[in-house]
């Protein structure tokens, strides 16, 4: 009797540490948080999780969309690992500024714990109307309509801070609403709104599915209010504007978009994130898998043409990762 128990226990052990083995050999699945899905950020997660499951079998990455400023929170709580984040936007929660400046003492000392992988600089911010509103540039928007980002994100700051560049004051002068584009074209195509603000690059895939079902119009603030706009908004010496030809808009959607000349989108380094105590071997895997298979990334999407390695700790306000810096190192992108 005593035989048979001491042999159940003694099966019970190897089968636990079987068990413990196995699940010690599985992929480390880790959630990256991107912008929206129809982000560049997003779309270059996604790709960046394909190539780790052709490439890695240690690490996984599982993609979901949380916005830029909700994304950084989660991160910091520890309800994910990896978050997108502009570089203004991180000094803005590191030092309790703009949507982090009620953020609890707690989330501000975690964001300062964070360092960054890399940036990219592919997706910027457009803004398009609906082509029979009567608005022809930014200075029109008086007395309009316009959908200037999901509510509690840092794309309403920015396009707000634009419209009083021009001395217009949003919800007053403009009647300014706090919506995701996605419904927010939904509103344009039911007549209820004039325009909306898109992240993303070129081609956008939400515009270029709008451009189907209605006539859209490009339009852009300018150059000579960027001086004026970085008064009304913190960290504004990151943001730029990136001027992009009107027969690239042209190619891009097949003339479905009209652009008057040029149009300026505005940008900034894009970061992803990740907490200072992941550690260094990891990091650097997931460095390298994404910028070592950099063509087969650009691949999966036109949005990703512009990704650039040579860009990747380029204007970052976030401490770069030891395992992240050891991988550029390596290729001579740092010293």
């Amino acid at each position: 009797m005593q035989l048979k128990s001491s042999r159940r226990i003694l099966t019970t052990l190897l089968a636990t540490a079987t068990l413990g083995l196995g699940m010690a050999a599985q992929a480390d699945d880790l959630v990256v948080s991107a912008t929206s899905q129809t982000s560049d950020d997003y779309a270059l997660a996604v790709a960046w999780s394909n190539q780790l499951a052709e490439s890695d079998a240690n690490h996984q990455l599982t993609v979901v969309d949380n916005g830029s400023v909700n994304g950084l929170r989660q991160l910091a709580a520890g309800r994910l690992d990896i978050a997108v984040i502009g570089a203004p936007h991180y000094l803005d929660a590191v030092n309790k500024r703009g949507n982090f400046s009620k953020d609890p003492d707690r989330l501000t000392d975690s964001y300062k714990n964070l360092r960054s992988l890399f940036a990219i600089s592919t997706s910027a911010g457009q803004y398009v109307v609906r082509d029979d509103a009567g608005i022809k540039s930014f200075a029109d928007l008086s007395g309009h309509s316009i959908a200037i980002g999901r509510p509690g994100g840092n794309a309403g700051r920015v396009s707000s801070a634009f419209l009083e560049a021009y001395g217009l004051t949003p919800e007053d002068d403009v009647d300014t609403q706090y919506i995701d584009y996605s419904d927010a074209f939904n509103q344009m195509s039911n007549g209820r709104l004039d325009g909306t603000f898109v992240w993303g690059g070129l081609p956008q895939a939400a515009i270029d599915n709008a451009s189907r079902t209605m006539d859209l119009r490009f339009i852009s603030p300018d150059e000579d209010k960027v001086d004026a706009f970085r008064d009304h908004i913190t960290a504004g010496q990151h943001y730029r504007l990136k001027s992009v030809s009107q027969q690239d808009v042209e190619n891009a959607y097949q003339g479905r978009v009209a652009a008057e000349g040029d149009v300026n989108f505005w940008t900034f380094p894009y970061m992803f994130v990740v907490d200072r105590d992941l550690d260094d071997d990891t990091a650097y895997a997931l460095t390298k898998a994404l910028w070592n298979h950099l063509d087969a990334i650009k691949k999966t999407s036109a949005a990703l043409n512009l990704l650039r390695r040579d860009e990747a700790t380029t204007g970052l306000t976030a401490e770069l990762h030891p395992g992240a810096a050891r991988y550029f190192r390596e290729i001579g992108l740092i010293e």
